[in-house]
């Protein structure tokens, strides 16, 4: 957990709340919002102006935002997703479409006989459509801008053909689009069709068209996660990470390390298409606030931008999350077993991925249950955040009359 102290500022407060991808780790983000709904009064207003989500965080950012005039109920109805999770309703698990995907698959890549049609993703992930389609009320976004109770909401794709990462945005009047490196921030209406491009893992799951190009998990081109919510206005920032911040550390004896299963080797390509970003641009924001703060008017000018200090809030596990999945390894299906066996994914070096891909309720439901305890162990920090001094100084007055 990282925490920047706060600076008094003349500029009105926007929370922006930044909800980074990581499969079915983002179980983890459900547990830190009801916790933060716990905390705050029943009848409060969404306290987040800006929602930003890529990939699976995408999920989560349009399911908050189409609740944002009812915030509480929004949270319940998030968790209650989660809650209960399995993977068939992610993707199809039956013995015939596995064995048909990976015939499929191994004749493209062997070259035998003339494939007319190449295999599009390893897994048909057609039930999660289906899911989020019974949950998701579209329409409610634009009820939630047009009644003032959100700024804006972003879902995050990448774009097979032109390499771009794309932000697609719905707000409110006056947001402008931005053109930057590899990035650009583009209005639209959003649909499902942008939550399963952002949500589409590559190889795994099927690419999505929009307008005239292929998308794919907006995690991959991602460079500066925060950037979008700071582009719809937001001026400080909630980030709710699904990664333990300890690096790991080698074994001391050379020989006992073993060669790196496909398994493990596709575990750390996950956790650097949807880690690696998010910390370097944290890394990033924290050395331009110094910068900033070390200036006389704690502004810099940077070409047609005015860089300005932003307050920010760090919840990432206070646990391992690979420990977590390795006590519900059986719960996955008999033929998703096979295939991740089959790339070595059930020893201890494939927990990673594991940990992605383990869309079911006990394990969502313990991952939940930490985020909750890590999201009200920084309850003082976050209620600084949201503006709630008030509360902010009750709970540390009963903090310090529990301990006396």
């Amino acid at each position: 957990m990282y925490w920047l102290s706060f600076k008094k500022k003349k500029d009105k407060p926007v929370t922006g709340l930044i909800l980074p991808g990581g499969g079915a780790r983002n179980a983890y983000q459900a547990g830190v919002l009801k916790a933060i709904g716990d905390m705050l009064p029943e009848d409060v207003e969404n306290p987040f102006a800006v929602i930003c989500g890529t990939s699976s965080g995408a999920l989560n950012a349009v399911l908050l935002a189409s609740s944002a005039t009812r915030f509480q109920e929004g949270v319940d109805r998030l968790y209650g997703v989660w809650a209960n999770f399995h993977v068939g309703k992610v993707f199809r698990t039956d013995s015939w479409t596995a064995i048909k995907s990976g015939f499929h698959w191994a004749v493209t890549f062997m070259g035998i006989g003339r494939v007319k049609r190449q295999p599009r993703s390893v897994l048909d992930n057609s039930p999660l459509r289906r899911l989020l389609e019974s949950h998701i009320r579209f329409a409610r976004i634009q009820q939630a801008i047009d009644t003032g109770c959100l700024d804006a909401v972003s879902v995050t794709a990448s774009g097979y053909t032109s390499g771009m990462s794309v932000t697609f945005y719905q707000g409110k009047q006056g947001l402008k689009p931005w053109n930057r490196t590899r990035r650009i921030g583009q209005p639209t209406e959003l649909t499902l069709n942008h939550l399963m491009a952002s949500s589409a893992i590559p190889v795994l799951f099927p690419a999505v068209k929009l307008r005239n190009e292929y998308f794919g998990d907006g995690s991959m081109r991602q460079t500066a996660p925060l950037s979008p919510a700071l582009h719809l206005g937001a001026n400080r920032l909630l980030i709710i990470g699904v990664r333990n911040p300890r690096p790991d550390t080698p074994p001391e004896d050379a020989r006992k390390i073993p060669f790196p299963t496909f398994g493990e080797i596709t575990g750390y390509i996950f956790d650097t298409l949807f880690m690696d970003s998010l910390d370097a641009d944290i890394e990033r924001l924290r050395r331009i606030n110094h910068t900033i703060t070390e200036t006389r008017d704690k502004r810099v000018k940077y070409h047609d931008t005015s860089l300005r200090q932003i307050d920010y809030l760090v919840i990432s596990p206070s646990m391992d999350i690979r420990d977590i999945v390795a006590r519900y390894v059986g719960n996955f299906p008999r033929s998703v077993r096979l295939l991740l066996k089959g790339i070595g994914a059930l020893t201890r070096e494939g927990r990673p991925l594991m940990s992605y891909l383990m869309f079911d309720a006990p394990y969502c439901k313990e991952l939940m249950e930490l985020g909750y305890a890590d999201g009200m162990a920084a309850r003082k920090q976050v209620l600084h955040l949201l503006g709630y001094e008030e509360l902010a100084v009750e709970t540390q007055a009963d903090e310090a009359e529990a301990a006396s």
